[in-house]
């Protein structure tokens, strides 16, 4: 047997050890323990102050347990583990590990064809600008002129939302050939998922963990997907709703992998709704381009034969934009103010630094990482967004104040919204942020100039 307590190694432990390193533990929310043997192993993580998130590994899968547990369950698991009890797997629930790649698809991430698509597409454009000679790039369709540019530069976002189209309709086309059976729903609660290890910095998502288990051929499986894309925020909630604990349900499988299953085949509503606004607004704009480079370039210079119409398009369009972005940002916060207010609880809070380079100069910023955890409608969520809207970073010293102003443990008001509980934050906005009304006035006043009207 071999120890591991936040990377403290200690060789054949006792019961004694196992004990003092629990209750030595500290508020490091990084503190973990780790107790192996040559097939597998038990491990715990600090959530928040006497909670802890539990795993274990059979040498074969790795499993976590849906629920934390409190600091005596703690010791009893890993003094049973210590030595070789393992009676205390069955008396909680398990969601088993997915592989990598398929972990990857149920949370939504594209797959690699995908990005490998986008990617080509950023290429070519530096390949078409940089690369060919120039008398090869005149012989391609719209060389040269300001709709081919425009083509060139939107390929990427039009590559983009195609592989994402493709991927949810090979995902559902590949599911509708799998076979059906029916299963009990073992367990039914919020879970949040985190930002990998070693990258703090990011959101954290409230996801529904929702466990199941069906027999194909007598032998009996256990599933936790519960949609082939990614359900979070308020659509986690009504899935929830939709499989509560020791519901009948129908389960779908691959015949020829039964791990490999899902209680719903058809895309996530939410993100049919998505990809279909996403496609509405692309095509919006690019026959709006369409339009203004064409014919609404003719019709202006026509009637403004003084004008520099493709500057005054340009930033008309884009002043328009940027004023359509402040008053829909307005009428957000003017609804986010009103929104209800429950109380909450500090998780962890603790300063991360991010680095990045500008001009061949490292610039390095710091984040305050505070995450609460509320409870609305008998779910338990989790967030990280201290201002509502915005990613707080700045000075060191401004971010330990922030830090300091939210320690870990202490009970905090949470405004969240009562649409979708998952979008919360520890400040509302209380002032409104006038950067967009400047672009679009200043978009305007750029427009009204190149018009030359008043020449």
């Amino acid at each position: 047997m071999e120890l591991d307590v936040h990377d403290r190694i200690t060789t054949d432990p006792t019961p004694e050890d196992i004990a003092r390193a629990i209750d030595q533990r500290g508020d490091d929310p990084d503190w973990f323990i780790n107790l192996s043997d040559g097939d597998g192993y038990v491990e715990a993580e600090l959530e928040r102050a006497g909670r802890f998130r539990l795993a274990y590994h059979s040498g074969k899968a790795r499993f976590d347990a849906a629920e934390t547990v409190d600091t005596a369950t703690l010791k009893t698991i890993f003094l049973a583990y210590l030595s070789g009890n393992d009676s205390w797997r069955a008396n909680r629930s398990w969601l088993r590990k997915a592989s990598p790649a398929k972990a990857a698809e149920a949370s939504g991430e594209p797959p690699v064809w995908a990005i490998a698509a986008v990617v080509a597409s950023l290429a070519l454009i530096f390949v078409i600008v940089e690369v060919l000679p120039e008398s090869w790039v005149e012989r391609l369709p719209f060389a040269g002129t300001t709709l081919g540019n425009i083509a060139l530069i939107a390929s990427p976002m039009v590559v983009m939302v195609a592989a994402m189209v493709i991927n949810a309709m090979l995902k559902v086309r590949r599911a509708k050939g799998w076979a059906q059976v029916l299963g009990h729903v073992t367990h039914s609660q919020m879970t949040t998922r985190r930002p990998p290890a070693g990258n703090e910095i990011g959101t954290v998502v409230n996801v529904p963990a929702v466990a199941y288990t069906f027999k194909v051929g007598g032998q009996e499986y256990r599933g936790t997907r519960v949609s082939l894309g990614d359900i979070s925020g308020k659509y986690a909630e009504e899935a929830l709703v939709r499989y509560p604990l020791g519901a009948v349900v129908t389960v779908y499988y691959d015949p020829a992998d039964p791990d490999d299953c899902v209680l719903e085949r058809d895309p996530p509503k939410g993100a049919m709704k998505g990809c279909s606004l996403l496609l509405l607004v692309s095509a919006l704009l690019g026959g709006g381009l369409y339009w203004a480079v064409t014919q609404g370039a003719e019709v202006l210079k026509a009637r403004m034969p003084d004008a520099d119409v493709p500057v005054m398009l340009f930033a008309g369009l884009f002043g328009l934009a940027a004023l359509l972005f402040f008053v829909g940002h307005r009428r957000y916060l003017a609804r986010a103010n009103a929104w209800p207010v429950t109380q909450g609880e500090i998780v962890s809070s603790v300063v991360e630094q991010r680095r990045t380079t500008d001009d061949g100069r490292v610039r390095t910023s710091y984040i305050p990482i505070v995450e609460f955890a509320y409870t609305v409608g008998g779910n338990r969520l989790h967030s990280r967004q201290v201002k509502l809207g915005l990613e707080v970073s700045g000075s060191e010293n401004f971010a330990q104040k922030i830090v300091a102003r939210y320690p870990a443990g202490a009970p905090v008001d949470v405004h969240y919204d009562s649409q979708d509980p998952s979008n919360a934050a520890l400040e509302n906005p209380t002032e409104t942020s006038w950067i967009l009304l400047g672009v679009a006035l200043a978009c305007f006043a750029i427009a009204l100039y190149a018009s030359r009207i008043f020449r």
